[in-house]
């Protein structure tokens, strides 16, 4: 087994299992604007009309939806396509922006948002731009990120939205989820064991029906166990955005 990793003073098990990485999937948006047809001519043709940029208003508009909660918005590029290269480090653990974008409208765009004529370039307008920023879920108190950004740095950044959005104690939560997900990958663990051992017996010439119905019971509570810590972290996720201020600066 590997030996434990530390995130920021935190322990965690490694590892993970199935359950705890799905609980950490970073799970991104793909906004799409649909550009309206002109209306149809006398002759019954519509013409297709030309794709153009909006204001940036209107396209953090539509990139945050009905979702209130802040934003996270990484564009690709020729270098990190399809990738999530620009937020994760290949060399650094990264169970703590997992758990930190677990609270972010995550949203990933294009390679040619920097194209003048893109519906979302206003908010990355030339190949300079930053690769992905936070905000606010209106697009207030930006703070733009490069690939290149520190962890701590990145950490601290997502950390100020979620305190701005949430109120939250990001390092205190941190810590919650990371321990919820020990003890998700404890009991995992455990149902595997018993499993296992209920499959060895199960195998035995001499089928020994008393220690079949002990290893039952025990992965009854095992998969209680487990389903229980899965939905303790799940709930954690779901604390409610304040309302943004009216007026915030942009």
């Amino acid at each position: 087994m590997k030996p434990p990793k530390m995130v920021r003073g935190i322990t965690t098990a490694a590892p993970r299992g199935i359950a705890s990485r799905e609980l950490l999937e970073l799970r991104w948006n793909y906004p799409v604007y649909e550009v309206a047809a002109e209306p149809a001519s006398e002759h019954g043709t519509s013409v297709e009309k030309r794709r153009e940029a909006l204001p940036r208003e209107k396209a953090l508009e539509i990139l945050a939806g009905n979702d209130p909660r802040p934003l996270l918005v990484l564009r690709e590029c020729t270098y990190c396509n399809k990738t999530d290269d620009a937020l994760l480090s290949r060399t650094e653990s990264n169970e703590r922006t997992l758990v930190l974008a677990r609270f972010f409208h995550c949203v990933k765009l294009p390679v040619d948002v920097v194209q003048p004529d893109h519906p979302f370039n206003a908010l990355f307008p030339t190949n300079e731009a930053e690769h992905l920023f936070v905000a606010g879920p209106d697009g207030s108190a930006k703070k733009p990120l490069e690939s290149d950004t520190s962890r701590v740095e990145l950490w601290t950044a997502m950390e100020t939205t979620l305190a701005a959005t949430y109120g939250l104690d990001a390092g205190k939560v941190t810590k919650q989820v990371l321990q919820g997900l020990d003890k998700v990958d404890e009991f995992e663990r455990k149902v595997t064991d018993l499993e296992t051992r209920k499959g060895q017996l199960m195998e035995s010439p001499n089928v020994e029906v008393a220690k079949v119905k002990k290893v039952d019971a025990e992965l009854e509570v095992a998969k209680k166990d487990a389903e229980a810590a899965r939905a303790g972290v799940a709930k954690i996720f779901q604390v409610v955005p304040k309302t943004p201020a009216a007026g915030a600066a942009r």
